[in-house]
């Protein structure tokens, strides 16, 4: 295995990008004058002697020329959410232009999704993947990385995955809120370098008598919070939103001094951003 592994941040926001282009709060404002807090809809690519995609996101052909990369050897799917897999589409048009090394992708689906991509979203793009169904527990070896399937809190075929590289041990958990304990047992058990989590809106105001469980995502404080129950030195919160969610809708969240501050104040605790890479 190469030592050369890099995982990279090809997108890093939740459902709405930022800035959306129907906002005009605060947040979507300054990333309309400073490109550098623009976010694109949560990806990455683990890149080594072959590229792998986790989540094929409706950016995707905007991510992946932006970083660059020319060509795709594997997706492995989080849950079957517009944001995380309605990019599947565009890939078979890819083939058309230019030089791949496969002629076919290697396609990750979490098992309760096998009819939704084969008979209902995307049917006519089968001829260029080939289908692996996968579930919690499934653990796939790979020329360069090894994944375990574990299942995360968020929708009924979600999953996350941890990652092994002869040098650093990780866990994606994008998205979902605190996953059941079987997973919680995993994360310990491989005693990982880094986690990344998602931190979907910077403060979560939810109507009386509604609890975060119907909400199914992290705000960044509950996503400190469960980091911090796992001892591992580090976390990466991607799936941001830089938006607060007041009872019934987004407002401003917090600038981008008071991240910083956010990140100073928690060790160890990095926001992802577009374009972030980690050597692995």
């Amino acid at each position: 295995m190469p030592n050369t592994s890099k995982l990279i941040f090809i997108g890093s926001s939740g459902a709405i990008q930022v800035p959306s282009f129907h906002c005009t709060c605060q947040t979507c404002e300054e990333a309309r004058i400073h490109s550098k807090i623009n976010r694109t809809r949560a990806s990455v690519v683990l890149s080594g002697s072959e590229n792998i995609l986790i989540d094929a996101t409706p950016d995707v052909e905007f991510q992946l020329e932006r970083e660059k990369i020319r060509f795709i050897d594997r997706i492995f799917i989080t849950h079957w959410h517009y944001d995380h897999c309605f990019g599947l589409g565009a890939f078979p048009f890819f083939f058309q232009v230019g030089t791949w090394k496969r002629e076919r992708i290697d396609l990750y689906l979490p098992i309760q999704d096998m009819d939704y991509f084969e008979n209902i979203g995307f049917s006519f793009t089968k001829y260029r993947y080939n289908i692996h169904p996968i579930m919690p527990g499934d653990v796939i070896e790979l020329p360069d990385f090894m994944f375990e399937v574990v299942k995360t809190t968020h929708s009924v075929d979600s999953v996350g995955y941890i990652i092994k590289t002869p040098q650093k041990t990780f866990a994606y958990l994008v998205d979902g809120i605190i996953p059941p304990k079987k997973t919680i047992d995993r994360l310990k058990e491989n005693h990982l370098d880094f986690i990344i989590l998602e931190g979907t809106v910077d403060e979560l105001i939810l109507p009386k008598g509604q609890t975060i469980e119907l909400w199914k995502n992290f705000s960044i404080t509950d996503a400190v919070a469960f980091w911090k129950t796992l001892n591992i030195p580090k976390c990466i919160l991607t799936h941001t939103s830089f938006h607060r969610w007041n009872i019934d809708r987004l407002i401003a969240g917090l600038t981008p001094k008071e991240r910083k501050t956010f990140e100073n104040n928690n060790l160890g605790l990095i926001f992802a951003y577009d374009g972030l890479r980690i050597e692995l």
